[in-house]
């Protein structure tokens, strides 16, 4: 059972922002903008119009000047440059666009991405070694490297340099040997923003190599950031609302075909796309066979060829979910077996048979049903390769950095991390991470939060609101959609299922009338799992309720119609 409570995200000693009359706002979107933490108007203006001449100088970045020098040496030279990148959706978007960058100067580039069953995560070292025999000069590692200090030392060894560009944590025993590294977390880099994906920090590299056309690559970027769960605020913010623009305009052949597989038509494109359309289909390369389909995507301008590709992508995508769907089920089943819920706060669950390509999906799915961190693991030949997800107020990374001598190999962020170890240490891990949970974690944070950032009334609800919160978009990690709270309220009908996971039903305060839409997977919407906790078949018509929700704008008939997603509702009588 998830217990769940309301969450007031406002201090209550944060002094109200007095911007009445000095800002083109109404007076609600200022108070909002002021409940979200922004307190002066330079930094509501930097939010709301952050464009291009925002960013950061990317030769602000510790190591920039010297990599940008070492690749121009190599194109002068005429060297070998590999590009080495990972198989998720930010490692070949991070990939692609530095080897699209190396041949807008005119280098001598090849990728190579590696195979998530046959080499595993990280730098693959047979391919660097190889690649060095056979005269690559310069390697280029995207996503990945920053842990990689064994295969790194061997190829420098054979007379290769190496330039790592990870987003990754430091690991604790120090940086990998390589020539350069452009990581904003490393203590001696002073570049004020830390949070970019490996895409972003790969698009930094290409501003710095080709200045302006480095804009062309934004939608790659962008997809990487939003794909990578990356916090949407600072440079973020830009890349993914200048990215979205280009992704839009359907200028990268690759996007635009996979636009039309996934029957966008001519929509503007938002992060939920390139969350839900964009990145799955990307990302089914990587899971269920070769990244190198969605690389070749990335990377042709022959549209096609872009159409062909995108197809490919789309049948392992169902393939994908074909896949998942099972392991999910299985893993439910398993959960129920061998999970205490009063003694464990992580969930570890493993099986032999389970598909690699699927389980941080699965322990993403975990994570939203029970709202505990979750590790899902994919048992092959006595060894477990393993995906984890946390949520909001644990951090998965250091968890497993105190069992860290049961790993072979482990690595990630506070919310997501992925390891290998030996199947029959699988059991000791159950056990020593939840007692460092139990140790290090405040019971609270397993209680599911329903987020509130204000108060309204139903006459606060009307267009021109709800065009200025369009301003607030892209949303996503770190800038999450506003949620308001109206009390008090009657429903005017009984509710209507749209889908079988989406239902519709009318509120009212007597006075104002608006449609509500309340959408969720079928089995966290049953109240046998969730005893206590209203659903949307609890629902009847006359019943007072107060509700959670955010603000969506429907277009309907021409006429723009203001509908109310439901979040949470606490029935009344």
């Amino acid at each position: 059972m998830i217990e769940t409570t309301i969450e007031n995200t406002v201090p209550e000693n944060r002094p109200a922002l007095n911007l009445a009359g000095t800002l083109p706002y109404s007076a609600r979107f200022i108070e909002l903008l002021s409940r979200l933490g922004f307190q002066d108007e330079a930094s509501i203006e930097a939010h709301l119009h952050a464009d291009l001449n925002h960013l950061t100088d990317p030769f602000a970045m510790q190591g920039m000047k010297e990599a940008c020098e070492r690749i121009v040496l190599a194109r002068e030279k005429g060297e070998r440059i590999l590009v080495h990148g990972d198989y998720d959706v930010d490692g070949v978007t991070g990939a692609a666009i530095i080897a699209r960058t190396l041949k807008l100067v005119g280098a001598d580039v090849r990728v190579f991405l590696p195979h998530r069953s046959e080499d595993g995560y990280g730098v693959c070292a047979r391919a660097i070694l190889e690649a060095a025999d056979e005269g690559f000069s310069l390697l280029i590692t995207v996503d990945c490297g920053i842990t990689a200090a064994e295969q790194i030392r061997a190829v420098r060894s054979r007379g290769m340099d190496v330039i790592v560009i990870d987003h990754h944590r430091i690991p604790a025993e120090g940086l990998p040997p390589a020539n350069i590294i452009l990581n904003p977390l490393q203590e001696s880099c002073n570049y004020p923003f830390k949070d970019l994906s490996a895409g972003g920090l790969a698009f930094k590299l290409s501003q710095a190599l080709v200045q302006e056309k480095a804009f062309d690559f934004l939608d790659m970027a962008a997809v990487s950031t939003v794909c990578d769960v990356a916090p949407l605020k600072g440079e973020n913010r830009i890349i993914v609302r200048k990215g979205i623009e280009r992704l839009t305009s359907r200028s990268n052949p690759g996007f635009q075909a996979l636009s039309n597989i996934a029957k966008l038509g001519t929509k503007v494109i938002n992060a939920g796309h390139i969350g839900f359309a964009f990145g799955p289909r990307i990302n089914a390369a990587g899971r269920m066979s070769s990244p190198e389909i969605a690389l070749r995507l990335l990377l042709t301008d022959n549209t096609k060829e872009a159409a062909s590709l995108a197809l490919a992508l789309d049948e392992e995508n169902k393939a994908r979910q074909k896949e998942e769907r099972l392991t999910v089920k299985e893993a439910l089943s398993e959960i129920e077996r061998v999970v205490n819920f009063k003694r464990d706060r992580v969930i570890v669950v493993a099986s032999r048979g389970w598909h690699q390509g699927v389980i941080g999906i699965v322990a993403s799915r975990i994570v939203d049903r029970y709202h505990r961190p979750a590790i899902v693991i994919a048992v092959d030949k006595g060894v477990g390769k393993g995906s984890g997800r946390s949520i909001r107020d644990f951090n998965l990374y250091e968890a497993m950095c105190a069992c860290k001598s049961l790993f072979q190999e482990f690595g990630g962020h506070p919310q997501a991390a992925g390891l290998s170890m030996q199947e029959e240490k699988i059991d000791e891990l159950r056990i020593r991470i939840n007692e460092y949970a139990v140790a290090n974690s405040n019971p609270e944070a397993f209680v599911k939060k329903v987020r509130v950032d204000m108060d309204l009334t139903l006459e606060d609800l009307d267009t021109s609101l709800v065009r200025e919160l369009e301003m607030l978009e892209p949303h996503g990690m770190g800038n999450p959609r506003p949620q308001f709270r109206t009390n008090g309220l009657k429903v005017k009908t009984n509710p209507i299922p749209l889908t079988p996971l989406t239902t519709e039903f009318y509120v009212t305060d007597g006075s104002y009338v608006y449609e509500a839409l309340w959408s969720g997977k079928s089995d966290r919407e049953s109240s046998a799992y969730n005893p206590g906790v209203a659903t949307s078949a609890d629902l009847r018509k006359d019943q007072s309720v107060n509700i959670v929700y955010s603000i969506k704008l429907k277009i309907w008939e021409g006429r723009p119609r203001v509908a109310l997603e439901i979040k949470d509702v606490e029935i009344l009588s």
